[in-house]
């Protein structure tokens, strides 16, 4: 068991390490969870204790002053849901959104993982608490889904969004991300980084 405040590996009723009370998993103990390396929708993802345990040890990680459970809290309330509608008609939403921004700067990237969709949304959401990018929006189409997430502000940009989808494949799970910064026409590197970070997350985080 690990802390979801600190992060901590942990045992008993509270953590040795901060002081804060444990979250016992809802599995009886000496169960194993159900595997989720398949699964696509979201919101049993995000039920499943396995994975609140995951990525709340990568929220308390976060140079982000939030704990693991108010991020999960914000996960909990991003979920819209939209089962039946396909990813790409999702996308076809979003899109000219984000065409009618005006002026802006971000990078765009995609990429295919052998990588099953359930594994590659938990290391998505898993990085994302990691960075300190708080999820703000999550539509579930039949065949993936979508992710929009806040980029804080920092001394190289202004805030943006982090648009994420996940699109279940023969053979793996294509991913294509976008970082869009508005307001400003360079961000001295600073969506490429972001962009690295997510991907190289995908591909190297065990969960």
């Amino acid at each position: 068991m690990y802390c979801h405040q600190c992060g901590a590996k942990a045992h008993g009723a509270y953590c040795s390490q901060c002081g804060a009370k444990l979250m016992v998993s809802q599995e009886k103990q000496g169960d194993s969870p159900r595997d989720w390396s398949e699964e696509i929708r979201y919101e049993v993802l995000l039920g499943n204790s396995r994975v609140r345990e995951l990525i709340a040890q990568h929220a308390a990680r976060s140079g982000k002053k939030m704990s693991a459970d108010a991020f999960l809290e914000l996960c909990d309330k991003a979920f819209v849901p939209l089962a039946g509608v396909s990813l790409a008609k999702i996308g076809s939403i979003v899109q000219p959104i984000s065409a009618a921004l005006g002026i802006k700067t971000g990078k765009m990237r995609k990429e295919f993982f052998s990588r099953p969709p359930g594994k590659v949304i938990v290391a998505v959401l898993c990085s994302l608490a990691r960075h300190g990018q708080v999820v703000q929006k999550v539509e579930q189409g039949q065949d993936g889904c979508l992710l929009k997430a806040e980029l804080p502000s920092d001394m190289w940009s202004f805030a943006g969004d982090l648009l994420i989808t996940i699109e279940r494949q023969d053979q793996g799970t294509a991913v294509g991300a976008s970082a869009v910064i508005k307001g400003q026409l360079y961000d001295w590197g600073k969506s490429k980084g972001i962009l690295n970070e997510l991907f190289n997350d995908i591909a190297g985080l065990p969960v």
